[in-house]
This record gives C-alpha cells, sequence and structure tokens, in this order.
C-alpha cells in the first residue's frame, strides 16, 4: 500500500501551498520527518511580531536567521531596534501597525524608514496608525528606496502630513510611486495645504475615503484629476456628503480614458450631473452608487455607453433607481455579474416577461415585492425568471422595512419561497452557496428547507428568520444547523 510520502518530492513541495492556514501547517510539519523537512519553511512565509506579550513572535536572532523564508512581514508596536535592522530578501510585504507608542514619533519614523531602506523588494505596504505620528522619513525611504512598489494602504485617522511643507511633499511623492492607494484616514487632499502637483501617472487604483468632515474638497478632486491613467476609483466620505460638479467637469474632458469601475458614496449630485460623468466616462465594467438622485439622465447614459460592458451594477440603497431601470438592466446587460438594486416588483416583471440576459449573474440583491392581489401568476413568472441564472452563487431578497407615522416598520407583501408557490423551479440553482431573505415576512415549511438543502448543495448561509410558526422555525434552525448553515456572508464584493 502506498502512502503520501512515497511522492515525488516536487509533488509533495507543491502539496504544501495548499495548506490554508498557519496551524494546518504547523500540525502538517509535526506529522513526520518527511513533512517537517518539506513544510517546516512555510512557517516563516508569513511572520507577526508584536509587543503584545501573549503572541510576541520570534525573536531578532531567530527572524534574522530565517530572515531568508519571510515573504510578508507585520510589526506591531515599536519594537526593540535590533528587529529594524534585519534585511528580508525575498519580502514582498510589509505591515506597519502601531495602538500606542512608549518612545518618540521621531525614533518610530525613523525606525521604520531603515527597515523599508533594508528590504527594497517590497511591493506592498501597509501602515496603520491610531497614535498622533508625522512620518516623514518613512516616505522619503519608499521613494528612494523600493525597486517596484505595488500597493500602498493606510488607515488610522489621527496620521497626519500636514505640519510643514516637507512633510507634506514627501508624503505626495510616496503616492506618486504606488500602483493602488488604499487610503482612510483624515483628509489629507483637502488641507488648506492641499495636494502637491507631482506625477501621479503610474497610479491605476484609487480608493479614498475620508473619516472627518472636511468643508473644502476642491484639493481632493484636484488630486484625482491628475491621476490619468487610473482604471479603479472609489471615493467615500463618512461625515459628509459628495459633492459631483468639479468631478463631472473632469469627466467631459476625457480625463480618464481607461477607467473601467467607479463606487461614489453618499453624494449630493444630481441627475444631471451623474448623467454627464456616465456620458463622458469609457464603458463600465464595475458601477457602485451609494446614494444619489440617480434619474431618467443617469440611467439613459448607463444605458446607452455601458450596457454592453457592465458586470458589476450596485445600487441597494438608491430609491430613485426604480423597478423599471433595475429589470432593464437586468433584461440587456449580458456581462452582468452582481447586481444590487432596492427593489423590484412583480408587477412591474408581468409587464415586462423577456427573459433576462444577465446569465452570468452570481449575486443579485434586491427586494421583490408583489400586490396583495397579485395571483399566482407573478410569483410563477418570478421564479422562472430567476431559474435560469444558473450561474448564482448568491442571493439577498431581503426588506428594508418602511417606517409608519407611528414608527413602526411597516412589511409589504413578498413572493414565499415555498414548494407549493414555485420554488421547485430553482432546482437549476446548484451553484447557489448563500440564501438571505430577512424581514421579508416568510413563512417557510420544514420541507421546503430540506428540499434547498438537497438541490442546493454548497448552501452555506442561510437566512435566521424563515417562518411565522414558532415551531416551524425551531425546526429549520436545526435542520440548517446540522447542515452546517450559518450567518456569516461567505462573500465580499467591491
Amino acid at each position: 500500500m502506498r502512502h503520501i510520502t512515497d511522492l515525488p518530492t516536487e509533488v509533495i513541495t507543491a502539496i504544501g501551498d495548499f495548506l490554508p492556514c498557519r496551524n494546518s501547517i504547523h500540525s502538517t510539519v509535526l506529522t513526520c520527518k518527511l513533512f517537517h523537512e518539506q513544510f517546516s519553511h512555510l512557517l516563516w512565509k508569513a511572520v507577526a511580531v508584536s509587543t503584545n506579550d501573549f503572541n510576541p513572535g520570534p525573536d531578532p536572532t531567530s527572524l534574522k536567521a530565517h530572515a531568508h523564508l519571510v515573504h510578508d512581514l507585520t510589526y506591531e508596536g515599536h519594537l526593540q531596534g535590533e528587529y529594524y535592522n534585519i534585511s528580508f530578501p525575498r519580502l514582498i510585504s510589509l505591515n506597519l501597525w502601531t495602538n500606542e507608542i512608549k518612545s518618540s514619533s521621531q525614533a518610530l519614523d525613523a525606525d521604520w524608514s531603515i527597515l523599508v531602506m533594508l528590504n527594497r523588494t517590497v511591493r506592498d505596504i501597509e501602515v496603520s496608525v491610531y497614535i498622533s505620528i508625522c512620518l516623514v522619513d518613512v516616505w522619503d525611504a519608499i521613494v528612494t528606496s523600493l525597486y517596484c512598489p505595488r500597493r500602498l494602504t493606510i488607515s488610522g485617522k489621527h496620521l497626519t502630513v500636514i505640519m510643514n511643507d516637507e512633510d507634506t511633499r514627501a508624503f505626495w511623492r510616496a503616492c506618486g510611486r504606488f500602483e493602488e492607494i488604499n487610503y482612510k484616514g483624515r483628509d489629507q487632499a483637502s488641507t488648506s495645504r492641499g495636494f502637491v502637483d507631482y506625477d501621479y501617472s503610474q497610479l491605476k487604483r484609487l480608493r479614498y475615503k475620508s473619516t472627518e468632515f472636511a468643508s473644502h474638497t476642491q484639493g481632493q478632486i484636484d488630486w484625482v484629476g491628475k491621476c490619468y491613467n487610473l482604471t479603479q476609483f472609489r471615493w467615500e466620505y463618512s461625515k459628509r456628503l459628495i459633492p459631483l460638479q468639479r468631478f463631472a467637469d473632469l469627466a467631459q474632458m476625457s480625463t480618464w480614458p481607461l477607467l473601467e469601475g467607479i463606487c461614489i458614496g453618499r453624494t449630493s449630485g444630481t441627475d444631471e450631473q451623474l448623467g454627464v460623468i456616465l456620458g463622458h466616462l469609457p464603458p463600465l465594467k464595475h458601477w457602485k452608487l451609494k446614494s444619489g438622485c440617480f434619474g431618467p439622465l443617469a440611467f439613459d447614459q448607463l444605458r446607452g455607453r455601458h450596457f454592453d460592458s457592465i458586470t458589476t451594477l450596485r445600487m441597494p440603497k438608491v430609491d430613485t433607481f426604480t423597478s423599471h431601470m433595475a429589470l432593464e438592466t437586468l433584461s440587456h446587460c449580458p456581462q452582468l455579474e452582481v447586481f444590487e438594486a432596492r427593489r423590484i416588483s412583480l408587477e412591474d416583471i408581468c409587464l415586462s416577461p423577456r427573459p433576462w440576459a444577465c446569465r452570468r449573474l452570481r449575486r443579485l440583491v434586491a427586494f421583490f415585492t408583489m400586490a396583495s392581489n397579485q395571483g399566482d401568476g407573478a410569483e410563477t413568472l418570478f421564479f422562472e425568471q430567476l431559474s435560469r441564472l444558473e450561474q448564482l452563487e448568491d442571493i439577498d431578497v431581503s426588506q428594508a422595512p418602511l417606517l409608519g407615522s407611528d414608527y413602526k416598520a411597516i412589511f409589504e407583501p413578498a413572493p414565499q419561497w415555498r414548494l407549493d408557490h414555485g420554488l421547485s423551479r430553482l432546482s437549476t440553482l446548484s451553484r447557489l452557496r448563500r440564501f438571505k431573505c430577512d424581514h421579508g415576512m416568510q413563512d417557510m415549511r420544514v420541507e421546503d428547507v430540506e428540499w434547498m438543502l438537497v438541490h442546493w448543495p454548497l448552501l452555506r448561509m442561510f437566512s435566521r428568520r424563515v417562518s411565522l410558526d414558532k415551531d416551524a422555525q425551531q425546526d429549520i434552525t436545526a435542520l440548517i444547523e446540522e447542515r452546517g448553515c450559518n450567518s456569516v456572508s461567505l462573500f465580499t464584493y467591491e
């Protein structure tokens, strides 16, 4: 009888690439001498060192001895000086985090900069700072030392770069070196000093989220206007609405000819402004709007320019994106893979019963509502339309309840996901992994859920409340727990 240890060495080495986590690697290393020899180096591939006494990580001597095996390094807090003098010849990802500092800000900045200068192969840098600190030497080290930086991720509301002109210039010089920037923190671009006009042609993907109330946005928009080669752009404020006029003006000038995806947070933009933006951007693959007056003008531009290319369309909280607009999108976008809308009426489905074109759809989020006097034909057509979406992995038909005059939630009638209402038509959805119908006033029976578990074998997430009958709900809960379904999402859609 042959064993795994009889496999060629190169095959066993390849198996190590599929071990999912550090605990799995550690358990495998302890199995036998051969596995110890083949897989122990993987324990050093990703290393974390912390000032936390409960999980400090390796000491400087051990880390230096294994430095040639490290690809991903995390330093949390301000460590001993020996840690910052180590060169990691294969280091790709560097994560620098701190919540507190017992020494000076200048000392931490100097130590981090030494680490960057010694490790020129680093491509991805993450800086998470939740104390008042100004990084000058780090930004300079990034500009002068790294061979080919790719991604910069910054988070932390206390990180500042506006103490003096040199700090500001160092920060923006560093931003010009990367292909991707993910920023969340104080609004650096709209400060009184604003951005510095360097060459940002290297930048292709930008996520920018301000966590403070910034009274001026001109600097931020001017900066984005200098990023001519952007392919992905995400723009959000935590504490105010985004004005769009300046952005619309830049779009009219064909500022971003390579743009493929854009996400706009809560905005005060008008239908006309959104229409101008969509009318002058190149054909998009991804569009997301968190809020705003998305009306007929914007939809006309979306339909005319982007229907043939769009793969992700997300407007789950935009009231002005109507049921008719949603159905026209589903009926005419053959590349669509992710679709999120606020609500779709079964009455509108009956008025326009043509098959949906979005046969590639993987995620569908929309509350489907129906009039209380609509017959079984509406539900039948609804399930018939869904049955053609054989690539679906994720369905969310939850309702965001309306509030009445007495501040009580008002729930609208919705199609029932039951066998006697047409559920059996969905046996084609064998790829489904997630089903969510929160606040959807469902009254499922045990046999309905049993049918789902049989015909959707990959299902791993299921809504908690799906029956109005207390006993039936208790049996259903036991059934889905036995299956291993839970309420934790398995999907992340950006």
